[in-house]
């Protein structure tokens, strides 16, 4: 079986981006659900990345596979549905990040993932898992993210979740709130954005020192920090002209995977720290100056990788 940097396991969707800045208005299909843009980011950058997500046997979950396959992911554990529908995001205009995604994925194929159609060899032969918090609002999935998680530790393989706030998914706040913090102490890589932590009242340093996680904070414009080990970085991006913001987050989580995988056992850890910020930063900053998710995401022969190179 072929060995993988990364698995990532979750949501498979089409979002329905606005074309203009209002409602009614015309809007594009495009691929995405952040665990296949992570894994489209991943692919993009040359990193050997599986999906594992269902869609449905329909023309939207055929475009999700194609589109993930350009990008270079491997998508044989793909699962494809023949009795629910492709899963659509309607993404508002003029919103804030956690209200902005209206989800249509009641009865829909990606919240029925089933962890036994997983080949169960699959956790051998792979370094990271990763996730999202979106997965574990349907009952299915759910049950599937939870026995993939506890198969990936006993396996030794390193947990990661990205925080992703959906209250419309959820039956309440509350809900969402305690998977959320239950996925965080699963996962020994967190990423959330600063209102994601002050929502969920969650420390990112203590989590780093006290639980011993590496611990991602974007916040937009704004500096971007990563605690672990006792160290604490920051990473303020360059003054672009944004675009387009769907893809930054994604990106940096996309890149910051990428560099883990093929640097953090070559380098002292804050020394892997540093560079590792610098290469999120650099890959979010160019995909918020370009329209969409996935078509915005960066290929590795975009950024600027002498000095992570000459780490190999």
């Amino acid at each position: 079986m072929k060995e993988y940097d990364v698995l990532t396991i979750g949501e498979a969707l089409i979002d329905f981006v606005p074309v203009e800045d209002r409602i009614p208005g015309p809007f594009r299909a495009m691929a995405g659900g952040a665990p296949n843009n992570v894994a489209c980011g991943l692919g993009k950058l040359g990193a050997d990345v599986a999906l594992l997500a269902r869609v449905g046997d329909d023309a939207l979950g055929r475009c999700i596979i194609h589109t993930a396959e350009a990008c270079g992911v491997d998508t044989s554990y793909v699962q494809k549905d023949n009795r629910r529908v492709t899963t659509v995001t309607v993404v508002m205009p003029r919103s804030q990040d956690m209200c902005r995604y209206a989800i249509y994925r009641k009865e829909s194929a990606d919240g029925a993932l089933a962890f036994e159609d997983i080949p169960a060899e699959l956790f051998d032969h792979a370094k990271i898992l990763h996730y999202g918090s979106l997965g574990m609002a349907e009952k299915d999935s759910n049950a599937a993210m939870r026995m993939a998680i506890k198969k990936a530790v006993e396996k030794g393989m390193v947990t990661s979740l990205d925080v992703n706030l959906r209250p419309g998914s959820w039956e309440s706040e509350e809900e969402m709130a305690g998977h959320c913090r239950e996925l965080i102490r699963l996962s020994n890589i967190v990423k959330l954005t600063k209102e994601e932590a002050e929502v969920l009242r969650v420390s990112p340093r203590e989590l780093a020192e006290k639980e011993g996680k590496i611990v991602l904070v974007t916040d937009g414009a704004e500096a971007a920090f990563i605690y672990a080990g006792g160290f604490e970085v920051r990473r303020r991006p360059d003054t672009v002209n944004a675009v387009d913001v769907t893809g930054g987050g994604d990106s940096f989580m996309s890149a910051f995977l990428y560099y883990y995988a093929r640097y953090a056992d070559k380098m002292e850890m804050k020394k892997f720290l540093k560079k590792a910020i610098e290469f999120a930063v650099r890959a979010s900053s160019i995909s918020v100056q370009r329209y969409g998710a996935i078509d915005s995401l960066p290929f590795l022969s975009e950024l600027d990788v002498k000095e992570v190179e000459q780490q190999g």
